[in-house]
């Protein structure tokens, strides 16, 4: 619409009229600021995406092997619905059919990942829903909702109860899903005081818990993006559990940690990322030994696959772990479309080598 036009003596006159606008505007923000969460429950409602398969090699449909990994097959989703998208975070059933993604404007997306012949192929009956807070709302502010990683709190996969971990208003939130679904209202749990002095984008980026029973069990870990010590190593915590405390993964390369699996063989698998506007996107996947898991301990681990977009990669920020039918491990990866069009949402299957 074309502003209407003002003389400007009518100007004028205007100005302090708009002057004293802008204040009592300003002032009335101040006074009552918006809440921090909707008055409003939005459904969880079913969506329509499309799955497209993909090959990890563009060039060599044939390759399976990758570092040393086993392509176990993958899609683009594609989905229409404006809330679909920014995925950063993933856990698996213990079987892989469900799933439960996470996405940083703070939604659930649930479905079930479909296989032939072992191999993924799609994904099926693909719901979404708004993270509720203790009170049982959505929030609506991007510093309460910007979910980055979940994971199965105890065995029983995404069955059981799930953590999520948010960065920005740092901390782990804890959901009954088992019992609520995505009905389920957070409950906090609170990091060190040290995770405070990360900067943004540099945070809390990916959390899982040891089963009760193993080594390390009932400890919660918790994984900065970026957020480095002295030495330039990227800070993590251990969180209740037997061993309490700070450690760090030695950064190389220039990447970053995006998330991490424990595998259903309770061995830690680090999902890193690189980005440069003349590198481009590259991804790296690390296993970290648990016993070598405790506070002080600098991990490194033995490199599974390092790859750039010479392979099908996007934005990876997810990673989850099952075992297969055929008693492999597998990994499966999910990568943030950042709600942009040249970007993609990828769901990728790799096996560990039995």
């Amino acid at each position: 619409m074309t502003p209407p036009q003002v003389r400007p003596k009518s100007a004028r006159r205007l100005i302090p009229r708009i002057l004293l606008g802008m204040v009592f505007s300003i002032g009335f923000s101040l006074a009552f600021p918006p809440p921090l969460y909707s008055n409003s429950i939005p459904k969880a409602r079913t969506i329509t995406v499309k799955s497209v398969p993909v090959n990890f090699n563009l060039s060599n449909k044939a390759q399976t092997t990758f570092g040393k990994l086993l392509w176990r097959g993958g899609i683009e989703i594609i989905g229409s619905d404006e809330d679909f998208g920014g995925l950063s975070g993933i856990a698996t059933g213990l079987d892989g059919i469900k799933f439960v993604a996470v996405s940083d404007r703070g939604k659930w997306v649930t479905g079930e990942i479909r296989y032939e012949n072992e191999r993924l192929i799609g994904v099926s009956g693909v719901t979404i829903a708004p993270i509720l807070d203790r009170r049982g709302h959505p929030y609506k502010r991007k510093s309460r909702f910007d979910a980055e990683s979940v994971a199965p709190f105890g065995a029983k996969g995404v069955e059981g109860k799930l953590l999520v971990a948010f960065e920005r208003k740092q901390r782990i939130g804890k959901f009954k899903f088992n019992k609520k679904g995505m009905m389920a209202r957070e409950k906090t749990t609170a990091l060190p005081k040290e995770a405070k002095k990360a900067r943004r984008n540099k945070e809390l980026e990916s959390v899982g818990r040891f089963p009760t029973g193993t080594v390390l069990g009932g400890t919660i870990i918790a994984i900065s993006e970026r957020f480095l010590d002295a030495n330039g190593n990227i800070i993590g915590w251990l969180i209740g559990g037997p061993t309490p405390g700070r450690f760090t993964v030695r950064r190389s390369d220039d990447f970053d940690v995006t998330d991490l699996t424990i595998t259903p063989d309770n061995e830690l698998i680090i999902l890193e990322r690189y980005f440069s506007i003349l590198g481009g996107v590259k991804m790296r996947l690390r296993r970290i030994n648990t016993a070598d898991i405790k506070p002080g301990a600098v991990l490194d681990g033995e490199i599974l696959l390092q790859t750039d977009q010479r392979n099908t990669i996007d934005n990876m920020e997810g990673l989850a772990s099952h075992r297969a039918a055929n008693g492999e491990v597998r990994l499966t990866l999910i990568s943030d479309d950042n709600f942009n069009v040249f970007q993609r949402t990828l769901l990728l299957q790799f096996a560990l080598p039995k």
